[in-house]
């Protein structure tokens, strides 16, 4: 009994385990082994061996976060539907989640929820559904 308790313990700590990063905003994860989907690193500056940090979806849209062999993390948002091109963005791991900026919009990524601002301001909330990959 107590060795489970143990094992979904240590599961628990590392499903919210974020990882660091370093003060350039470099992710310094434990890697995932997980690549970053090749259509994915493909958009990414230096993203050939890119790896999957973490996967989300909302209601209509996809989350990818991806770490380049260099060290750089990306967010990469589109619609699940694929009716436009995704963009990338430089990305930062915070204190409580992630955050990415392409001015003058900003994706804040905390508990499960995705807030997205525009020049300082909120415009809009999403719930976000942790993925295994992003198809």
């Amino acid at each position: 009994m107590g060795i489970v308790l143990l094992v979904a313990a240590q599961s628990c700590i590392r499903a919210l385990d974020f990882g660091s990063s370093t003060p350039d905003g470099s992710d310094t994860s434990p890697s995932t082994a997980a690549s970053c989907p090749t259509r994915i690193a493909d958009e990414l500056p230096s993203g050939d061996g890119a790896e999957l940090v973490k996967a989300f979806r909302t209601k209509n849209k996809q989350i990818t976060l991806c770490r380049t062999s260099g060290g750089k993390l990306y967010y990469f948002g589109e619609f699940r539907d694929h009716r436009e091109p995704g963009i990338a963005m430089p990305a930062k791991r915070t204190s409580d989640g992630y955050e990415a900026s392409n001015p003058p919009y900003r994706y804040d990524i905390q508990d499960s929820v995705v807030t997205i601002y525009k020049s300082g301001t909120r415009i809009g909330q999403e719930e976000l559904t942790l993925e295994p990959s992003p198809r």
